[in-house]
């Protein structure tokens, strides 16, 4: 199963409303972020484009089935219903812990798109074809590949996609994108994404090649420039996933609720690590986990099978 990464391109294949409908929510956008509070303009232009882009996609789908409560609306096409349900039934049951978790509290509802193939999926989000994910979260809304594209149809592939499928971690970032608005970076948006989805199903995302007692990525590596491009993507996710637990357990979690607060105050990332963990840059944050390992970044091992942890009490460093 190949974990779910973000989009880094809109959704540009759906037909549009007319220019003034556009430039309406543009001002509509940018009046709610006015106030939401002040923001600097990068953060108030992206929350605006948030705000649009969720209108856009409703107005987009506004002729697909859907079903819905007070906290989701999932559109899907024909022969997607009862995968449409499930989605509800999950995102629904992860999302009271994940809010408490995150101490975010969405004020609307929140949009999910069912798509029936991979190819529709990436065609939906502007991603070439072919990437092998099976979850986006961009721009405010979240997006999922129908099991029946990768598990098969009956109550079986839905008991899967409860037990492994993207909708507990799109859900982490589509959370924590609206606390912060992206004010952090890559790694720690996938090890939050990871963290959240662990802890309402105990689904990790373990390889043979991303066992941290093998080779890892240093953080440099792992920085905005290069984090979607490394070459074992497992293994830089389960070191997101690996340095967010580690913040969750050296304070304890009304230190991690701090920081995320200083990321919503719009406090810069470095910065607020400083603040609340008193590390002075990212790198030493990873050198201080990296000691908790007892190794060096070039430590190896031999390959360890893929397995699923028993229970959520707790994450294994194996």
């Amino acid at each position: 199963m190949s974990m779910p990464t973000q989009v880094p391109a809109r959704r540009a294949n759906l037909r549009r409303p007319p220019f003034w409908s556009v430039a309406a929510l543009v001002a509509l956008g940018l009046a709610a972020s006015i106030a939401w509070g002040w923001r600097p303009l990068a953060r108030l232009a992206y929350v605006a484009d948030r705000a649009v882009n969720i209108r856009l996609t409703a107005w987009d789908l506004r002729h697909w089935p859907k079903v819905e409560n007070a906290a989701f609306r999932v559109y899907y096409p024909p022969g997607e219903a009862d995968v449409a349900r499930t989605v509800l039934g999950i995102a629904t049951h992860a999302l009271p812990f994940e809010e408490q978790n995150l101490d975010e509290f969405p004020r609307h509802q929140l949009l999910v798109v069912v798509y029936p193939t991979e190819a529709a999926l990436d065609q939906a989000v502007g991603e070439p074809p072919d990437l092998a994910n099976i979850g986006y979260d961009y721009d405010g809304v979240i997006d999922i590949l129908s099991p029946k594209a990768w598990l098969g149809s009956g109550p079986e592939a839905l008991a899967a996609f409860r037990k492994d499928g993207p909708v507990p971690h799109e859900l982490g970032h589509a959370l924590l994108d609206l606390k912060a608005d992206q004010n952090y970076p890559h790694w720690f948006n996938e090890g939050v994404a990871q963290y959240e989805d662990y802890r309402v199903t105990g689904y990790q995302w373990i390889t043979p090649t991303n066992s941290l007692r093998g080779p890892l990525y240093s953080m440099a590596q792992l920085s905005n420039a290069t984090f979607y491009s490394l070459p074992d993507q497992s293994r830089a996710y389960r070191e997101g996933l690996a340095l967010v637990e580690y913040l969750e357990g050296i304070k304890g979690h009304h230190a991690f609720l701090a920081f995320l607060h200083a990321l919503q105050d719009d406090v810069p990332f470095n910065q607020a690590l400083s603040q609340v963990y008193h590390f002075s840059s990212p790198d030493a944050l990873f050198h201080a986990w990296l000691r908790t390992l007892g190794r060096r970044p070039s430590t190896t091992e031999s390959p360890q099978p893929n397995i699923r942890p028993s229970s959520s009490t707790a994450l294994s460093p194996f």
